[in-house]
């Protein structure tokens, strides 16, 4: 036989070079593995795909009810705001008829104003109320002038606000008209060692908004335009031969402009208040409880008697 020559350093390498090949080749995933892991992700992305579209479907229907109810409540809303706009228009409505029923069951009314309070006697109203209009009728005064009633107004005397005002009702409208035309061709008027003046007796949502217009009618009195109140409430201007009348707090640019005069900041008189101011209350007294005993007379009353 021939001598066999003994393995190289390069066959050695060959051979692990041939085995790290050999075990690479092994390790590697054949087709049947790359079909098992793509089926298991497949499957693994539908069931995530499934719980994705459940997801979007249940959020699909909840936007769908939330769109719904929105709409809903936007149509709610808008029908609500519109019966709101609806009573506050009727609200003004009913305000303004109460202020002219009111003004219309004070229209016999007149308020004097600066008749001294005498403390040492009781006064007669009546009597003082016929001296004034006897005085401003001349000289042809009724020797009679009949009275609903007269008296002052119920507040606390306090000696900064002068004495009270008197207010009386008279009988007959006419009358009283008759009076007022006179009266407002002075100022005031003497009664014994006063002045008086007299004023017709109006709401307190009048007087309010009177107040709250007094910039436009002193305005009015700077340029000498004629101007007088109307009932229901209504301010009239006299501008070329024809009258402007201004109603509502809205009106006052429109006002002022057909008047050609600055618009002057005038307070919205109907959000105002105009309840009077509540009188304070007085406490009611509280009584002792007294012993029978104190009071024997009280345990032979009859608890059938009228005095009982």
């Amino acid at each position: 036989m021939a001598p066999t020559t003994p393995p190289g350093p390069e066959s050695s390498v060959l051979e692990r070079i041939e085995d790290r090949l050999g075990s690479l080749t092994a390790s590697m995933a054949t087709k049947d593995d790359l079909k098992s892991l793509t089926t298991a992700i497949q499957d693994t992305l539908r069931a995530e795909m499934a719980g994705i579209r459940s997801e979007v479907a249940s959020h699909a229907g909840r936007i769908t009810s939330m769109e719904e109810a929105a709409e809903a409540l936007t149509a709610r809303q808008t029908s609500a705001d519109t019966a709101i706009a609806r009573q506050g228009t009727l609200l003004l409505s009913m305000r303004r008829h109460l202020e002219d029923l009111d003004n219309r069951g004070r229209r016999c009314n007149i308020r004097i104003r600066g008749v001294p309070e005498d403390d040492s006697t009781a006064e007669n109203v009546v009597e003082i109320l016929t001296e004034i209009f006897q005085t401003i009728l001349q000289p042809t005064s009724p020797e009679h002038i009949e009275f609903e009633q007269a008296h002052r107004i119920t507040r606390p005397r306090s000696m900064e606000d002068g004495p009270r005002d008197l207010i009386c009702c008279l009988h007959s409208f006419p009358v009283k008209d008759t009076i007022m035309r006179k009266a407002r061709e002075r100022p005031t008027w003497p009664y014994r060692s006063a002045q008086v003046a007299l004023y017709n007796d109006l709401s307190p949502i009048t007087l309010e908004a009177r107040r709250a217009l007094h910039p436009v009618t002193a305005a009015l009195r700077d340029r000498n335009i004629s101007y007088k109140w109307g009932f229901p409430f209504a301010l009239l201007a006299r501008h070329h031969n024809s009258w402007i009348s201004m109603r509502w707090p809205e009106d006052v640019p429109r006002f002022m402009e057909e008047l050609g005069l600055p618009t002057p900041v005038v307070p919205n008189w109907i959000l105002g208040s105009t309840a009077p101011v509540p009188r304070p209350q007085r406490m009611p007294r509280r009584r002792e409880a007294r012993s029978p005993s104190a009071h024997p007379a009280r345990q032979r009353r009859n608890p059938a008697s009228p005095e009982e």
